[in-house]
């Protein structure tokens, strides 16, 4: 197969093509044929991208991972409706004052004693569309949280909360968003709704529209993991977006003895466009003082804190505000 398609003539024209193939060996037991072809797409997901291996085949690994996420799937709406799943909080801190601003609300599973690690259910949540429920779950036990430090400490914490690829294939869904803070009155300008880089490259999506309305209603907008996607600058220019969130990754990689690096061309992006910087995963003081003199507004990350519980969290935030 390889040999005969790694290569198509189109009107005399040499076409080469990197295939991605999937295999599953099929057995008498299998009956279903989209339960076939899902091993078949979980075989071929394991290689897609990569160009020093064209095919996998479906083995003992991806068949546990099949029933791990069979087993997550038979319980997620029971999970929902006794509360295993709970919101923690990870300050970001200003850069100049390092005053707390506020945080990223996070979701971690508790189930029986054990903590289902996100990169487990996240994935699979956002495939079945599960996510979306799961959302606006978190973001009303965040509106609650926020009702409360008002109300207990006069304090409103500005909290991110991150919205899913998902929910963009309904350009109202953030009606019920809207709904939700009504209900706590809460001022959602207080609220910074976090997307990733590339639901702004999605052809399907129209991006511009859905982040006007999300604007009109009054939150702050994040573009978060950016640079990690192919988002164009034309299109960034247009979108009204608050704050651009710089991924982990290039703090990882930046030569902290130097500004040339891309950190440093993205805090000269978004001064240009007129939008905050965040840098995440800052876990060290170098890297901290990196990007402080580099011009970044805020910090979020391991140097500062982990992910803390609501009631750490409100006594951090008593401590540094």
């Amino acid at each position: 197969m390889l040999k005969h398609l790694s290569t198509i003539e189109v009107n005399n024209l040499n076409i080469h093509i990197n295939l991605s193939i999937g295999v599953y060996k099929l057995n008498e037991k299998d009956k279903d044929i989209n339960k076939i072809l899902d091993k078949a797409y979980m075989a071929r997901s394991k290689i897609k991208g990569l160009y020093d291996n064209n095919y996998y085949i479906f083995d003992e690994t991806l068949e546990n991972k099949l029933m791990e996420d069979q087993k997550i799937e038979s319980c997620m709406e029971d999970a929902l409706k006794n509360n295993e799943f709970k919101v923690v909080y990870q300050p970001k801190t200003f850069t100049k004052s390092e005053k707390v601003i506020g945080a990223e609300a996070l979701v971690r599973w508790y189930k029986d004693d054990e903590i289902i690690a996100p990169y487990k259910f996240i994935p699979l949540f956002e495939k079945n569309k599960f996510i979306i429920k799961l959302d606006l779950y978190i973001f009303e036990q965040v509106c609650k949280d926020i009702s409360n430090w008002k109300e207990k400490y006069n304090f409103i914490p500005i909290i991110s909360i991150n919205l899913s690829k998902a929910h963009f294939e309904d350009e109202n869904f953030i009606d019920e968003y809207v709904k939700i803070t009504d209900k706590y009155n809460i001022n959602r300008s207080q609220i910074d709704l976090e997307i990733t880089e590339s639901v702004t490259a999605d052809e399907n999506i129209d991006i511009i529209k859905v982040l006007n309305k999300i604007k009109e209603e009054g939150f702050i907008i994040s573009i978060d993991d950016f640079g990690t996607g192919y988002s164009s600058l034309s299109m960034l220019q247009n979108m009204p977006i608050d704050i651009i969130k710089i991924d982990k990754v290039f703090v990882d990689k930046a030569n902290l003895m130097s500004d040339k690096n891309i950190i440093n061309y993205i805090m000269i992006l978004a001064k240009r466009i007129g939008v905050e910087t965040i840098v995440e995963g800052v876990e060290t003081k170098e890297q901290a003082d990196f990007v402080k003199k580099l011009g970044c507004d805020i910090i979020q990350g391991y140097y500062y804190s982990k992910p803390i519980s609501r009631e750490d969290f409100e006594e951090y935030f008593n401590k540094n505000k």
